[in-house]
């Protein structure tokens, strides 16, 4: 997934504010980003009443993802994830995060990037896993997702789903947001050798969105990452990813107008069937987590966020993803998570905004946060959960596992007055019943519930 396009719903206010915002002076640290006080400020006034604060960290109001799954105090009196390890398989991590470094394990962590692959930064190539300090996150993305799943409860920052499991950075994507299917593949097979427990996945694999049976190359290319998902499977590990950001209907799929997105500029608008899939999303056994905004905010009733794909089959469970200004009409709609306190893509783009949009980022205890949006944000919401079960019940099997993040979720029916968006919006209808639909499938997950099995 070349990762910028986790963000589509913030393009057209960022186009607006750009000149607003690069006006706007640095502090002496360099950055623009809300204070603690000011953040829980904003938040206490969006969400108080509305959700209960979810644990006690210092920036757990505005946490209303994790109050929405139950992902509390209930959660926690039955299941922290510890002893269970989560495969980061993303753009890494940055080791140093006080909502990262605590969780992290750093020997069995692992770059992917190797020599020649596109887009890579020097810094992130590896020839083998020995090369620690290629496990950091250019980007910022893989720290974000990781912190949903397993942030610590350690009086900064935020609390994951998952507080006490294992974080595995597999990194996969280079510093520019491109995960080729080569790296993809080759991280989950380490993760299947190294018998990891569960694995999220928040992306696509590159170069195509779309890969079509009917197309040699892209076969080839789709059997390579189906083998390698397989074999992890077998070894054990529960495969989460994300449905994508494309607001396709991933069971009747119309139009592919991104692929190639490697090399520049070769993407061709083509018509897609039912034999082209979207990998690792429509891999067989894979847990497929559609994302939500703010369900339960007064006045927020669409529920499904505006960039979700969907698909009945497709999609299992669903999550929360964010969804700017969906409900409170501020970023605060979108989930908190760690950013790197290095430099990285997204805290350098996002940070310069938060004049315009106050609370974007948040520095606490000298340890950067931001609140992003995406099926990559629902889906370790689902990881963390699955953690959860697997601490359990150590014995299931990666199928059981996954079948009991089900059963556990909260249904959750179609939007009764659902609309598609515009003409581009391939969602046209959610069908299926209340308790399981194209839109959320078996529903939303619940950590309570989960942990409570």
């Amino acid at each position: 997934m070349h990762l910028p396009r986790v963000f589509l719903a913030l393009v057209t206010a960022v186009v607006v504010s750009l000149a607003m915002a690069s006006a706007a002076s640095p502090t002496s640290t360099g950055v623009t980003a809300a204070t603690p006080a000011e953040l829980t400020g904003i938040c206490g006034d969006l969400f108080a009443g509305v959700y209960e604060t979810p644990s006690s960290e210092p920036l757990a109001v505005c946490q209303w993802d994790m109050a929405l799954i139950d992902a509390d105090a209930s959660a926690r009196s039955r299941a922290t994830g510890r002893g269970v390890t989560i495969g980061i398989l993303d753009s890494g991590v940055d080791p140093t995060h006080p909502d990262i470094a605590p969780n992290l394990d750093l020997a069995r962590s692992c770059s992917f990037i190797a020599p020649g692959t596109p887009t890579a930064d020097p810094g992130e190539i590896a020839t083998s896993c020995t090369n620690k300090a290629a496990i950091r996150d250019f980007y910022g993305h893989g720290t974000h997702v990781a912190s949903i799943a397993a942030a610590p409860i350690n009086g900064v920052g935020i609390a994951g789903v998952a507080p006490e499991a294992t974080i595995v950075a597999l990194h996969a994507c280079t510093g520019e947001g491109f995960c080729f299917i080569d790296q993809v593949a080759a991280a989950l097979r380490y993760a299947g050798n190294e018998r990891l427990d569960v694995v999220n996945m928040s992306l696509f694999a590159d170069p195509y969105l779309y890969y079509c049976s009917n197309e040699a190359g892209q076969r080839a290319m789709l059997q390579e990452l189906q083998a390698a998902a397989r074999y992890a499977q077998q070894r054990g590990v529960v495969l989460v990813a994300a449905a994508g950001n494309e607001a396709d209907d991933l069971q009747h799929p119309t139009t592919d107008e991104i692929s190639p997105d490697w090399p520049p500029d070769s993407a061709e608008t083509r018509r897609v069937r039912n034999n082209c899939r979207v990998a690792p999303a429509e891999l067989p056994g894979v847990v497929t987590v559609s994302a939500t905004g703010p369900v339960g905010y007064p006045g927020y009733t669409m529920n499904l966020a505006d960039y979700s794909s969907v698909g009945m089959g497709v999609v299992d469970v669903t999550a929360p993803g964010g969804d700017y200004f969906s409900a409170t009409d501020t970023v605060q709609d979108a989930v908190l998570g760690a950013l790197p306190n290095t430099p990285s893509v997204i805290w350098d783009g996002f940070d310069p905004l938060e004049p315009v949009f106050p609370g974007i980022t948040v520095v606490d205890h000298g340890a950067r946060y931001g609140f992003l949006n995406g099926t990559s944000m629902s889906s370790p919401h689902a990881a963390g959960v699955a953690a959860l079960i697997r601490q359990v019940h150590p014995g299931w099997s990666q199928g059981a596992v996954a079948a009991a993040l089900e059963r556990s979720a909260t249904p959750l029916a179609c939007p009764p007055d659902w609309e598609p968006l515009d003409e581009t919006d391939d969602r046209q209808r959610c069908y299926g019943s209340a308790a399981r639909n194209s839109f959320f499938g078996a529903g939303m997950v619940n950590a309570a519930r989960a942990a409570g099995l």
